[in-house]
């Protein structure tokens, strides 16, 4: 046993015998010391409680660090680790959803030009739902301007008819139903145009593909 042993040892013994409560852990891991906040040294069984906010060191018999137990995180430093865990595991469900959707893309498309030709597919078919409901908005508006005359007309007399005004609140309701229906419907159109966009790119990166003369002429 060399000198620096020997006098850590004498250290540890002297610490236990000078210092009141200083006793192994009763776990059988050692001594516990610790600085507290205002740089007193506190051990044994008291130096967990002592310092509940410091650092914490466990010495062996011989006088040799065994273990150390780090400061418990603040309160802002907590409010950090929060923080920085939702945005890492936002970030794991952004990476989970981008692998789904390049499996999809590279077992659905064969080619780059499926991609466009999906597109126009879903595009065509709110077409058609957007011109069903214009050829029935526009009756419907030449409908409600023969009423709104007509209110107009029965107002001279005194006041227009129930069954008038009511004919203009149902006729109003359903242009707006229309018309909310053909928004909504471009809206979607918009988005498949925008996604597709963004399929091609990603496809391409997937195929280390350029871009092809068919799918240039299809944008």
């Amino acid at each position: 046993m060399n000198k620096t042993t020997l006098l850590a040892c004498a250290c540890a013994a002297l610490a236990s015998l000078l210092v009141p409560g200083i006793s192994a852990a009763k776990d059988g891991t050692g001594i516990k010391k610790c600085q507290d906040a205002t740089g007193r040294w506190h051990y044994g069984d008291a130096a967990a409680t002592a310092c509940a906010e410091s650092k914490v060191t466990v010495i062996n018999k011989q006088g040799i660090k065994t273990k150390v137990i780090d400061a418990p995180l603040s309160a802002a430093e907590l409010k950090e680790r929060e923080s920085r865990k939702a945005e890492i595991e936002s970030e794991e469900g952004r990476a989970k959803q981008q692998a789904q959707r390049d499996e999809i893309l590279r077992t659905t498309y064969a080619h780059e030009a499926d991609i466009l030709y999906i597109r126009d597919r879903k595009v065509a078919q709110l077409d058609a739902s957007i011109k069903a409901s214009t050829d029935t908005l526009n009756p419907l508006r030449a409908t409600l301007q023969r009423m709104e005359a007509q209110a107009e007309a029965e107002k001279k007399s005194g006041a227009a008819s129930e069954q008038t005004v009511k004919g203009i609140e149902q006729t109003r309701s359903q242009i707006a139903k229309h018309e909310a229906a053909i928004g909504q419907r471009r809206q979607e159109q918009a988005a498949i145009k925008a996604q597709a966009e963004q399929d091609l790119v990603r496809y391409r990166e997937l195929k280390g593909q350029q871009p092809t003369s068919a799918a240039k002429s299809n944008k």
